[in-house]
C-alpha cells in the first residue's frame, strides 16, 4: 500500500513539474520576444516615430496577448493616443486663434475699402489758364535815304 501511494504521489508530482516546465518552455520565449519588441517600441517613441511605435505595440498585443509586455503595450498605445489628442487640441486652438486674428484683419480691411468707396470721386483740377502772350512789338526800321 505504501508503494502504491508513493507511486501515485510521484506521478502527481511529476505531472505538476512537467506542466510547469511545459508552461515555461512555451511562455518564456514569448516573454523574451515581446520584451525585445517593447524595447524597440520604446526607442521609436523616444525618437518621435509614433507610427512605427504604434505598429510595434500592436504587434505585441496581437502576437503575445498573455504577456506583461502586452499589458504595457496597451498602456503605451493609450498614452500615445492621449498625447496625440492633446497635441491636436493645442494645434486646433492655435489655428482658431490665428483664424480669428485673420478674420479681424479682413473686417478691418473691408471697412477701409468701404470707406474709400464711399468717398466722392475727386474731380480733376482744372488746367491752369494758359499764360497770355505779350503782344509782339514789331519795330519797323526806317531807312534813311
Amino acid at each position: 500500500m505504501r508503494v502504491r501511494t508513493l507511486l501515485i504521489a510521484t506521478a502527481v508530482l511529476s505531472t505538476i513539474v512537467g506542466a510547469v516546465v511545459a508552461y515555461l518552455v512555451l511562455t518564456v520565449p514569448n516573454d523574451l520576444q515581446a520584451a525585445a519588441l517593447m524595447k524597440t517600441a520604446r526607442r521609436q517613441i523616444a525618437a518621435g516615430d509614433n507610427d512605427h511605435a504604434r505598429e510595434s505595440l500592436s504587434r505585441i498585443v496581437q502576437q503575445y496577448p498573455r504577456t506583461d509586455a502586452a499589458a504595457a503595450a496597451m498602456v503605451a498605445l493609450a498614452s500615445i493616443g492621449e498625447n496625440e489628442r492633446h497635441k491636436m487640441m493645442a494645434d486646433i486652438s492655435a489655428l482658431r486663434t490665428q483664424s480669428e486674428a485673420q478674420q479681424k484683419q479682413i473686417v478691418a480691411l473691408s471697412q477701409r475699402v468701404d470707406e474709400i468707396a464711399a468717398r466722392p470721386i475727386p474731380q480733376p483740377a482744372p488746367p491752369p489758364p494758359a499764360p497770355k502772350k505779350a503782344p509782339v512789338r514789331r519795330t519797323t526800321k526806317r531807312r534813311h535815304r
